[in-house]
């Protein structure tokens, strides 16, 4: 993949802060043209390098990071059917002593259903492991490539925007009308108070106080979704950490806080800490493992580089491209 240049790098990284930022605005932070910010946003995403898309967040959906191990052979063909469960958010093919791992997000009600006859089932799984996401440090949708200042940053940022150290899932959960909103965004998060309207059956002025309503109580996230190699960040990995149990609050937040990491999240299990990591070459990955190494209460890593990834966000990909959508209704 060919990494982006610098103006577009830059409308891409306004687009992660905020992904619903007009052009006009996003055009003034960054002291460009409306025009162009807006052909530059509409050729990735019309090429499928960008997406904008809107996440759902309540506690009837819980989180599980998951290991698997394959037989010899099948790692693609498990990989493959594993993305096209509408459960699993994100999904790489790794190195390490994992082959495949992944993002799932489903109630609780029905993981013992996905992990004891589901995921058991594909042909070629030979083991597989569960953490439960106990809280999220960091997410996805707060990651941005670093090449903002804070205050273009500030300027882009709503002034509800929850911030990282607040992140948790929210006690509120949808109305169907709420669903019907969420779903008419779910592929595109940038999609017009007309369209989601005309989507749902509401008055534009509902859809655009209802949309609102959603994205203050932070029930729905926005995000922008590419491949961190477009980014210049071609090397990413999954860490499974072990930490000394006083010391994962203040080792999670700490990690939270590097440019270079995309997600931290506690999880149940023998590992405490997972994460995911961007970094320009596997050099940069070696020296951010040494950093990290010296953390107050870090025991181990493990490391598991992603060589092929085949989800993000709900989004099957093919080459780095956006394939399709591949998730709930409504997620």
């Amino acid at each position: 993949m060919q990494p982006l240049d610098g103006a577009d790098l830059r409308v891409v990284a306004a687009l992660q802060v905020n992904g619903r930022a007009t052009w006009d605005r996003i055009g003034r932070v960054l002291d460009e043209s409306t025009r162009n910010v807006a052909r530059r946003a509409t050729r990735l995403m019309e090429a499928g390098i960008l997406s904008i898309i809107g996440l759902v967040d309540d506690r009837r959906i819980g989180s599980a990071a998951l290991r698997l191990r394959c037989r010899p052979g099948t790692v693609i063909d498990v990989g493959t059917a594993l993305a096209e469960l509408s459960q699993t958010r994100f999904l790489s093919l790794v190195s390490g002593s994992a082959d495949c791992v992944a993002e799932l997000s489903v109630a609780d009600d029905a993981l013992v259903e996905l992990l004891f006859r589901g995921i058991p089932s594909i042909d070629g799984v030979v083991e597989s492991t569960t953490y439960p996401v106990l809280r999220y440090f960091k997410t996805p949708q707060e990651w941005h490539v670093d090449v903002l200042t804070p205050q273009e940053v500030d300027g882009l940022r709503e002034q509800w925007t929850p911030l990282p150290e607040r992140f948790h899932r929210t006690s509120e959960t949808p109305s169907p009308e709420d669903e019907r909103i969420i779903a008419s965004v779910a592929t595109n998060g940038r999609a017009t108070h007309a369209e989601i309207a005309a989507a749902t059956g509401i008055s534009e002025s509902t859809a655009r106080r209802r949309l609102d309503s959603l994205l203050r109580r932070g029930i729905l996230r926005i995000r922008a979704e590419i491949e961190p190699a477009y980014l210049g960040l071609p090397v990413e990995a999954a860490l499974w950490l072990r930490v000394a149990e006083r010391e994962v609050e203040s080792v999670g937040h700490a990690l939270a806080r590097l440019p270079r990491v995309r997600c931290v999240m506690a999880v149940a299990g023998d590992h405490q800490l997972v994460t995911q990591v961007a970094v320009p070459g596997r050099f940069e990955l070696y020296e951010f493992l040494r950093e990290i190494g010296g953390l107050p209460g870090m025991r181990a890593i493990e490391t598991t580089v992603m060589l092929l990834p085949l989800k993000r966000g709900f989004m099957i990909k093919r080459d780095g491209l956006v394939d399709r959508w591949a998730g709930p209704t409504g997620q």
